[in-house]
């Protein structure tokens, strides 16, 4: 599965226990070089809403080169196309090259039940999770276009976008329009030679799952030890879902031997029912 002088571009990499820095370091181990992107900024309206930032970022980039390879921390809101545009081109600018997008970049802010959700918190959470992915496939696909090489777009979908959850309608709704978009794309760039993916992680162990666990928790007075049970109970393999096991298909999808899969939204999560 060498991506060997591949260039690949990871949004919502900075978080230190998060699925972007596991997919980044597990390219790069591989051979590609990386684009760090992620959101490097809080939200004042959602303090506990919690993001990377640029210093957990230059790590990232840091102990990429460290492996040999090169890379460039950048920071960028994926819901505004400007900033997408100068991420494209600092990746151009850097490396002469896209050959792989991995759109990992989303999370959640507000949530709740539906008739007590903010528009606000609503079209922040959807922004995030599918109008980024689409800014930044917009952008990018033209560069892998021009390339001649063919390659890959690799979106981060979640089981939440094949199910519904009680409070999470918005991050619901999102996700499964990126498993929409992600097939749309395939049959959109299959005939340059670009596939299009999608991965659904579980109940994965990062900053972004203590949100729900505390969602959770809260709605049926649980401590968190109760909740991750109740997580685990659900996951036929017995235990909860690390970024390393998103990453380890992100890498087939990103290789010549997932060259013929496109169009597929694969689950990751240990079995967890999806329907």
């Amino acid at each position: 599965m060498k991506l060997q002088d591949k260039v690949a571009i990871v949004t919502g990499c900075a978080r230190d226990r998060g699925i972007g820095r596991a997919i980044a370091m597990r390219l790069a181990r591989e051979g590609a070089h990386i684009v760090a992107a992620d959101y490097c900024r809080s939200i004042a309206e959602y303090p506990d809403a919690k993001f990377g930032q640029m210093e957990e970022l230059e790590r990232v980039a840091a102990t990429i080169r460290d492996l040999g390879r090169r890379a460039v921390a950048v920071k960028v809101d994926v819901t505004d196309e400007g900033e997408v545009a100068r991420m494209t081109d600092t990746a151009m600018k850097e490396f002469g090259r896209v050959d792989i997008l991995c759109n990992n970049a989303g999370g959640g802010v507000g949530g709740g039940p539906v008739v007590a959700q903010s528009l606000d918190s609503w079209n922040k959470t959807v922004a995030m999770n599918l109008t980024g992915a689409f800014l930044c496939a917009k952008h990018v696909a033209p560069k892998i276009i021009a390339g001649a090489r063919g390659g890959r777009i690799i979106n981060t979908a979640s089981i939440a976008g094949k199910r519904g959850g009680p409070g999470m309608a918005a991050y619901c709704a999102a996700k499964h329009g990126v498993i929409g978009l992600t097939r749309s794309l395939a049959l959109e760039l299959g005939q340059f030679g670009i596939t299009v993916n999608a991965v659904c992680p579980g109940f994965v162990e990062t900053q972004l799952l203590e949100g729900l666990i505390n969602m959770v928790g809260a709605t049926r007075n649980l401590n968190r030890d109760e909740v991750i049970k109740t997580f685990v109970a659900q996951v036929p393999m017995g235990r909860m879902e690390t970024g390393d096991d998103v990453a380890n298909v992100v890498a087939f999808l990103a290789s010549d031997d997932g060259g013929y899969m496109t169009g597929q939204a694969l689950n990751i999560c240990g079995g967890v029912e999806t329907h």
